[in-house]
């Protein structure tokens, strides 16, 4: 045999081994590829206030919870929060898919906390910037209950970052500048009333009313499905149908297990044109009367708006031709509640409109939002329909004294049985979340209470 046919024929002879040792023959097959099982994670947040603070921004670089053994991220992505907003309302952090599993430990990573004040010495008020240092950037803490997550279920962490325990203030209440973050955690599920979304803004994306959703664009990108139903509060005129990819719209509601779309409880339509800005008004022109003005100090804005700036005062005019509305208020009689003669320092509002061809922006629609509002109850003031309340955080400030909180019977009263655990010779700590309005009377803001909770002692 020639030497070529020879090397020709160990080829074939070692290559039919080969084929043989990796295939067939007696070896066991490798096991299915098999997917760990997931659920979801929906972090909202929330806070409760330090006087005269306007805003506190921090970028949250880290949230994770822990099994003890693996650790979980629950963040897309760092985000910068403005936390003074949220003041008793909840927002939507971020929603994440994780592995199924019990988690009981929590750590947050912060980083370039920035606090504005308010300066009430002058009028109309200013905004000062107070430069902030975090004593610590991680706070790690055990869960108060074990987060659970199951194959395709939802749960709901709600982060309560306490900014009044929070911000450090020297022997005199001034604020130093430092911040030793403190917060509560509450694992709750999603279909509980701490659960509910208070209020989440964007850009309408897309709709399909022939699947009763629309898409609704967040800043920063993010988008979520959006499901209306019988049960959705739109304002009187609107509908699925009449939104359009100009708008931009405040909604409420609950994350959905499974298709983790939000189902909206309410949807309002804040600007059919091209801005919407939020915050809290500050000081209207004049005072009593028709307003001719209002300043706000801002807390949010979409789009990224030209000379206005998150954590300062915008000053908007009035021509008679805005439309005023009440967020989650559907009553024929809510015009005469909420008008430019019943403006008041201290209502947190949201102004849309155009925005001009020299950057001046057109106010054309004024909504006011329900709002959190901390502080404590005044003893003896409890009555058959409400109570008194002194206010701190900056609205304590603008409201310039007490004020008085009307509850119904669609109020929710939290770690209290009713208005008959209000009673004693001490204040009790509460945060109440409502509508903020004037009293025709007297002129003075009164609240309409929707929740009523008293705030217990972080450990």
């Amino acid at each position: 045999m020639s030497s070529a046919r020879f090397l020709r024929l160990l080829v074939v002879v070692l290559v039919s081994i080969a084929m043989n040792s990796c295939g067939g023959g007696g070896q066991t097959p490798a096991p299915p590829f098999v997917q760990a099982a997931t659920g979801s994670v929906a972090v909202l947040g929330t806070d409760a206030p330090l006087p005269n603070v306007l805003a506190f921004r921090v970028t949250v670089t880290g949230l994770t919870v822990s099994d003890g053994t693996n650790t979980v991220s629950l963040l897309t992505e760092p985000q910068e929060i403005e936390f003074a907003r949220l003041s008793g309302l909840r927002g939507l952090v971020d929603l994440r898919s994780v592995p199924v599993g019990t988690y009981t430990s929590f750590t947050a990573t912060l980083a370039s906390p920035m606090i504005s004040v308010l300066d009430t010495s002058v009028t109309p008020p200013a905004v000062q910037t107070v430069n902030a240092t975090l004593t610590q950037s991680t706070v790690s803490m055990t869960l108060p209950q074990p987060l659970v997550v199951t194959d395709g279920g939802l749960v709901v962490l709600v982060v309560d970052l306490r900014l009044a325990d929070s911000i450090l203030v020297d022997a005199n209440g001034e604020i130093t500048g430092q911040v030793r973050p403190r917060v509560a955690l509450r694992v709750v599920p999603p279909d509980a009333p701490e659960a509910e979304i208070d209020e989440l803004r964007g850009g309408v994306a897309s709709v399909d009313t022939a699947g009763s959703t629309f898409v609704m664009q967040r800043p920063g990108g993010r988008q979520i499905t959006v499901l209306v139903d019988a049960q959705t509060n739109f304002e009187d005129g609107e509908s699925l149908a009449t939104l359009g990819t100009n708008a931009i719209v405040s909604v409420s509601g609950f994350l959905q297990r499974g298709t983790l779309r939000l189902r909206a409880t309410e949807v309002i339509v804040v600007s059919r044109d091209r801005f919407a800005v939020g915050g809290l008004i500050t000081y209207v022109q004049p005072t009593p009367g028709v307003a001719d003005s209002i300043d706000v100090l801002v807390r949010s804005e979409l789009p990224d708006v030209a000379n206005v700036q998150v954590g300062q005062i915008t000053t908007f005019g009035f021509d008679g031709n805005e439309r005023f509305l009440i967020y989650s208020m559907r009553l024929p009689f809510a015009p005469f509640l909420f008008n430019r003669a019943s403006l008041v320092a201290g209502q947190r509002v949201v102004v849309g409109g155009a925005i001009n061809p020299d950057n001046s922006l057109d106010a054309r629609r004024v909504v006011l939002h329900p709002q959190g509002l901390h502080g404590a109850w005044i003893p003896g003031t409890t009555g058959s329909v409400g109570f008194g309340m002194e206010v701190l955080g900056v609205a304590g400030r603008l409201f310039n004294g007490p004020v008085r909180v009307y509850v119904s019977n669609h109020t929710r009263f939290v770690n209290l049985a009713g208005l008959s655990d209000l009673t004693g010779s001490t204040p009790i700590p509460l945060r109440v979340v409502g509508l903020v309005l004037q009293d025709d009377v007297t002129g003075r803001p009164i609240v309409i209470a929707r929740v009523v909770e008293r705030l217990t002692p972080l450990q």
